[in-house]
């Protein structure tokens, strides 16, 4: 008992010293004099005050798990406290740096470039940590993991009968939009001088992206009923005229509602911000619901679904052991065979959609600026979550295909690739003629340009060549969506269609640099 006090009273004051710096560096940013403002003064005061809730923390989880009496190795003790140790850090840095530096004013700019680079080190203090703490905890908890509170019968899991109230997977999919929401105000406020010119944006876009969510997966499993349930086609037949509306019972796909989001926050976004411009806008916004889409994924973890097949478990030894553990359990198939977990899709989703953030955003966005036209990073992520979702659909457990085949979700992720090609080719064409009547050229290096048209011909011709040969050769695989010599010979000429679209646009700065070159001499 003394162990639960002590843990309690622990995580309340590490809670309640991290509010404390909270409410310290509000007060730094809301400065009437930020000119006279001793920035570094300031954040070693609230690095003394993050220390104080780091050290309070890490007590508290050494009492949870004697509390627990967890039978721990002196290796996952060393795990459990470095962990501790780590998160909060990070938690504390990621915080404090995060907005200062997007929220306070008149920063030095040598100041301001720690800062930038603190907010960085804390996210991967916040990762590690996250990793050494429950890999240290990860062999003596219980699987499947709670998945949320219900008001009748207290914290659930997947197996409990009871629905919760408060589902974590409703909360990891708040927290991405937020996360995004910040993101993008801040961008706009280095663009534009304020904050909150996404404020309306937001409120309608998110909304109305879970409604596309939840409309794309009744139309998709209309008429497709898994063993054990009926499909909504029945179910309206048999007078549940509301099962479509029936939202608390799961049921979205996350394609169409990125689709609609997308739309409605655009058309509500030039129809309220005329005076900005809508391209910067979709350039920003867009890209970013790959990182509300990554920490979305993890309500599929607490929720033990959306999985692969079974797969031996010590051939994915690289996977955090809290994650391999709770894949041992799915939803819909319940526990795997001894030795063998359900492949965690939802984490190498978790991981692409990250990933390609951090690609559109600073390689492409930063990397290629002087090649790209506005709207590009918006279509890149049609292109970039497009491919994700091709190549992950046929590794699903055939419970989360949608669609009678399992095609549905499929076939409009080829879409995605293709239309977000074929966008990127369509603004560079237009804008190509646009600047040819202006006489407007672009600084260009005319050998980089030759080189990178001639690869991306090349690749672009090699893999349609492949891609309809394998398909010639193949059998569409009507049963069931699965990876096989038809299958696997569209997706790799989706990818050389793709590739044939982007060298399109390498061809026009081609020809840009020619006629630059003929009006210099």
């Amino acid at each position: 008992m003394a162990s639960l006090v002590l843990m309690i009273l622990l995580f309340v004051l590490g809670l309640g010293v991290f509010g404390f710096s909270i409410y310290k560096m509000r007060a730094v940013i809301k400065s009437n004099t930020p000119l006279a403002t001793n920035y570094p003064n300031e954040l070693k005061k609230l690095g003394f005050l993050s220390l104080g809730a780091v050290v309070a923390v890490t007590l508290g989880f050494i009492f949870l798990a004697t509390y627990q009496q967890y039978p721990m190795s002196a290796g996952e003790w060393v795990e459990l406290i470095f962990g501790s140790m780590l998160f909060a850090s990070g938690v504390c840095v990621f915080t404090h740096t995060f907005f200062i530096h997007y929220y306070a004013k008149e920063i030095p700019e040598k100041v301001n470039k720690w800062l930038f680079r603190s907010i960085f080190a804390g996210f991967a203090l916040v990762l590690i940590g996250l990793l050494l703490l429950t890999n240290g905890i990860a062999n003596h908890i219980s699987y499947p993991l709670v998945n949320g509170l219900s008001f009748k019968e207290g914290f659930v899991t997947p197996m409990s009968d009871g629905k919760p109230n408060i589902a974590w997977y409703a909360l990891c999919i708040l927290s991405g939009a937020i996360l995004v929401y910040i993101i993008c105000d801040h961008r706009f406020y280095v663009e534009y001088g304020r904050h909150g010119i996404l404020e309306s944006t937001f409120f309608i876009a998110f909304p109305a992206g879970i409604i596309g969510a939840r409309v794309g997966y009744v139309i998709g499993e209309w008429n497709h009923s898994v063993e054990g349930s009926l499909s909504f086609a029945e179910r309206v037949a048999n007078g549940e005229w509301w099962a479509p509306f029936a939202i608390w019972e799961g049921g979205l796909t996350i394609i169409s509602g990125a689709l609609v989001g997308i739309v409605v926050g655009v058309l509500w976004f030039i129809w309220r911000n005329k005076k900005y411009s809508i391209w910067l806008a979709v350039d920003i916004i867009v890209p970013t619901i790959l990182v509300a889409q990554a920490l979305g994924r993890w309500g599929n973890f607490f929720n033990a679904e959306v999985h692969g097949y079974q797969v031996l478990k010590e051939n994915w030894w690289f996977l955090p052991k809290i994650v391999a553990n709770n894949a041992a359990f799915s939803e819909s198939g319940g526990f795997a065979d001894p030795g063998y977990i359900y492949m965690p899709l939802f984490y190498i989703e978790f991981l692409s959609n990250l990933t390609g953030y951090f690609i559109i955003r600073f390689a492409v966005g930063k990397g290629l600026r002087k090649y790209l036209e506005l709207g590009d990073l918006a279509f890149s992520y049609l292109i970039w979550y497009g491919l994700t979702r091709v190549i992950m659909e046929p590794l699903r457990d055939t419970h989360y295909n949608m669609g009678q085949d399992g095609y549905w979700s499929w076939l409009w992720s080829i879409v995605f690739v293709l239309v977000g090609a074929f966008a990127i080719f369509m603004n560079h064409f237009v804008r190509y003629f646009i600047n040819l009547r202006k006489k407007q050229y672009k600084n260009l290096n005319l050998i980089f340009s030759i080189v990178t048209t001639a690869v991306l011909f090349v690749g672009a011709l090699v893999m349609i060549i492949l891609g309809a040969v394998n398909m010639s050769r193949g059998v569409q695989n009507t049963y069931f969506l699965r990876f096989d010599q038809f299958n696997n010979g569209l997706i790799v000429l989706v990818v050389g269609l793709s590739l044939f679209m982007v060298h399109l646009c390498s061809f026009l700065y081609l020809t840009k640099g020619f006629r630059k070159k003929e009006q210099n001499a």
